[in-house]
């Protein structure tokens, strides 16, 4: 009984020291865990507002070269994106099998292209020692919409043109030809100048055409233009409408405006028109003075003879001719038909021929497109003039205005500013066409600016 008891308690006292043993040996353990967990530092988080946190040591936590905006927008290498992804550097596709995909599914493997494929119209492959261009002669074909162009030329500069073309030494800068239908033939050229946005500057030029400068001969035309003929009839060489006029106390525009060029350093003065061949004006034409030219009849190769227009305020025609008197010292003059129809307010005049006639009268003043001469010496000749005023339609509704106040904008502008001693900024062209004068002169002196030897 003792030895067992003996044995049994040195099984429990043995049981109780290994006890013992293990927890202090996991108690040790578990301070040296929280004593090493002491000396190392802990991780930290990321601090800059946007950044994305990424892991800087095995053990912290800082910020990483990725941004997202309060908006959604990633950014790499950027802290503004300005897109979903705004990336700061280069994009570097590692794999043969990557790209960008497109939205319409098309898979951008390249930017590379060994060559561009394209047709006559271009020249070159794209690369630096072959850049591509236009190859000539250039030929634009397609079909458009009605009033649409196959070319579009479009500045949207302040000042820059459209479009600048230069011919050769002896070649034509633009030569355009209008379409061809079996009804009406298209425009060759509809220029339209810009609108201005200021009440007081006019609009653009529809066409502003320079001749070219001669060395030894006459310059350029600066607009050539002739209509083509054929058996339906020739067409009309220049055609130009002037714009509507839509508010009062204003006026149309003018169709054509022409000035001579001027003669410098003793040269001759152009002219403003010349027109060979015969000219019709419907309507009033003004004039400063008149006069027919033409060979002199007795040295044709060498002179002109001139004779001025007669001028009168009124609307006058003039008829003269001879009479023989019969034997009652009487003749009856036979006017045309439509004489009386024509005109009306008749003036006469008698001139005796041969001998004086001092008892010369107008027997009856002209009726019935006739008048009557009497007083004179049988046989005698009398020259007769008589003047009347026009009563046609035409002429009722459009009488000649003698004395005509200028209008508010011509106001202290002059038709001939240099015979009045004034400068030609006063001309009347510079009240209606400003803008139009003020090019000229420029344009005028620029030209005489390069024509100055150079010192």
């Amino acid at each position: 009984m003792t030895r067992t008891f003996r044995t049994i308690s040195f099984a429990v006292i043995t049981a109780l020291l290994l006890s013992c043993a293990f927890a202090q040996s996991q108690a040790q353990n578990r301070a040296s865990v929280r004593l090493q967990s002491q000396s190392t530092a802990a991780p930290q988080d990321g601090s800059t507002p946007g950044r994305i946190a990424k892991f800087t040591t095995n053990k912290s936590v800082g910020d990483s070269n990725i941004t997202e905006s309060d908006n959604g927008n990633i950014g790499i290498g950027t802290t503004l994106p300005t897109s979903q992804l705004t990336v700061n550097g280069i994009i570097e596709i590692m794999s043969a099998q990557g790209g960008i995909k497109f939205p319409d599914g098309t898979l951008q493997t390249t930017a590379a292209l060994p060559a561009v494929s394209h047709d006559d119209t271009l020249k070159g492959n794209g690369t630096a020692s072959s850049p591509l261009g236009l190859a000539v002669p250039l030929a634009l074909t397609g079909a458009t919409a009605q009033s649409t162009s196959v070319l579009t030329v479009t500045n949207t500069g302040l000042f820059g043109d459209g479009a600048t073309v230069n011919g050769g030494p002896k070649g034509i800068g633009l030569r355009v030809q209008g379409g061809t239908s079996s009804t009406f033939g298209s425009a060759a050229i509809i220029a339209t100048g810009g609108k201005s946005q200021c009440c007081t500057i006019g609009g653009g030029s529809g066409l502003v055409a320079s001749g070219g400068e001669s060395v030894n001969g006459g310059g350029g035309t600066g607009v050539f233009a002739f209509g083509s003929g054929g058996v339906g009839g020739g067409g009309t060489g220049l055609y130009a409408v002037g714009g509507d006029a839509t508010a009062a106390n204003r006026t149309g525009g003018t169709a054509i405006i022409a000035y001579s060029g001027r003669g410098l350093n003793g040269a001759t003065e152009g002219l403003a028109g010349d027109f060979n061949g015969n000219v019709q004006v419907i309507g009033t034409l003004f004039k400063a003075g008149g006069s027919f030219r033409i060979d002199h009849p007795l040295d044709p190769e060498n002179k002109y003879l001139s004779h001025s227009f007669v001028e009168s305020p009124d609307m006058k025609n003039i008829y003269d001719g001879v009479v023989s008197l019969d034997t009652n010292g009487e003749a009856v003059v036979e006017m045309p038909e439509w004489f009386g129809a024509l005109n009306r307010d008749f003036r006469y005049l008698l001139t005796a021929i041969g001998a004086p006639m001092p008892g010369l009268y107008i027997a009856e003043e002209i009726a019935n497109n006739h008048f009557k001469i009497s007083g004179g010496t049988a046989g005698m000749k009398v020259s007769w003039q008589v003047t009347g005023i026009r009563q046609d339609a035409w002429a009722n509704k459009n009488r000649i205005r003698v004395e005509e106040v200028k209008s508010e904008k011509e106001r202290g502008h002059f038709l001939h500013p240099e015979v009045f001693g004034q400068s030609e900024e006063r001309g009347i062209s510079w009240a209606h066409h400003s803008e139009t004068m003020r090019r000229i002169k420029q344009n005028a002196s620029e030209t005489e600016q390069e024509r100055q030897p150079r010192q």
